[in-house]
């Protein structure tokens, strides 16, 4: 289950204006393209790949698109956090995954190694990820979970996706989807 986080009136126009500024990225899958890659991402590659798993990424987080009753409603801390656009286009699908935060935490712990699953568990429960759909739920276009799935929302809604949780994400309709996720440490912590 992806928790209801409440509906924010962000600055649409604004946001939309920067996802038309044209400096998207290619993330393709894998995402990390060697035979070092982080296991997380080896595992899926024997089905997902650049024909059926493309998404375009633009970060935001400069951009400062969440004012101070973001940070106060949701419980976050505002001096440490991320925000990237995604961009998927019909057809593509992001293979279910459990998020391990590292444009947020890194790839690699203080100590120089790379995250470990427990490691990953005890730091994600310092941390919210929200799901922020950049407009209304088209057809096709799914955020799924292991029993669950999520197929209407409209601008505004903004959803948790929970650390340990497995998801992911459908483009099978007709239209692009755009999507904001923002990335911070919850108040009190780190």
């Amino acid at each position: 289950m992806f928790p209801y986080l409440g509906h924010f009136n962000l600055d649409w126009d604004r946001i939309d204006k920067y996802c038309n500024s044209g400096l998207w990225f290619d993330l393709g899958y894998p995402r990390i393209k060697n035979e070092d890659d982080h296991w997380r991402h080896q595992k899926n590659k024997q089905w997902y790949n650049d024909n059926n798993s493309s998404v375009k990424e633009l970060w935001a987080t400069e951009q400062e698109f969440f004012p101070d009753s973001w940070f106060y409603t949701l419980g976050v801390q505002k001096d440490k956090y991320t925000a990237k656009i995604f961009w998927t286009k019909p057809g593509n699908f992001e293979p279910p995954h459990v998020d391990f935060f590292p444009s947020f935490i890194g790839e690699h712990n203080q100590k120089g190694d790379r995250w470990s699953d427990e490691e990953i568990a005890i730091e994600g429960k310092k941390i919210l990820r929200a799901w922020i759909p950049l407009q209304d739920s088209k057809l096709g276009h799914i955020l799924y979970g292991e029993d669950y799935a999520l197929a209407k929302w409209k601008l505004g809604d903004v959803f948790e996706l929970p650390s340990g949780v497995s998801h992911g994400f459908a483009n099978g309709g007709t239209k692009d989807r755009f999507l904001l996720v923002f990335t911070g440490y919850r108040n009190g912590e780190n």
